[in-house]
């Protein structure tokens, strides 16, 4: 996406107040900026009808912060040929539904922490807590952010 002097100039200025100045001064450095908007979406309710299944981004379409978008398609495709294998061709729904009731928990509570996180990371202001700003966040403020605090990370 194109954008205008205005919206580049205001990305400089909210960038000085966050970033160090190190990642402002690239910042500017870089000839054509361009943004990237991340649109979030709702944990899914069902990932199989009929014959049809989801595996991957169309199953749990989650945003970035959390890193683990590769990692849940590869489970996804492991407990689905898990499930394939246990009930075979023949019993293709009962394999449908095992898949579902094993990954649609952990996917949707991982889509909830990758949003709420994302929130976090770009300061915004969530229910009982001050926005996070990376310049003075504590250590404990920043354990919030690690991986391992994903759900299911284990």
């Amino acid at each position: 996406m194109k954008v205008s002097g205005d919206m580049i100039e205001k990305m400089y200025q909210e960038a000085e107040k966050v970033w160090i100045p190190e990642l402002v001064k690239v910042m500017r450095a870089t000839k054509e900026p361009f943004l990237n908007f991340i649109y979030d979406s709702d944990p899914l309710k069902k990932i199989f009808w009929d014959s049809v299944v989801l595996v991957g981004d169309a199953a749990h379409p989650t945003t970035p912060h959390c890193l683990r978008s590769t990692n849940m398609s590869i489970l996804d495709a492991s407990v689905l040929g898990k499930c394939l294998e246990k009930w075979g061709v023949e019993k293709l729904e009962s394999a449908l539904e095992e898949y579902e009731s094993i990954r649609l928990p952990v996917t949707s509570k991982q889509v909830l922490h990758a949003r709420w996180l994302g929130r976090i990371k770009q300061g915004l202001v969530l229910p009982q807590r001050d926005p996070f700003n990376p310049k003075s966040a504590t250590p404990d403020e920043c354990q919030d952010l690690l991986q391992r605090n994903t759900p299911f990370f284990q």
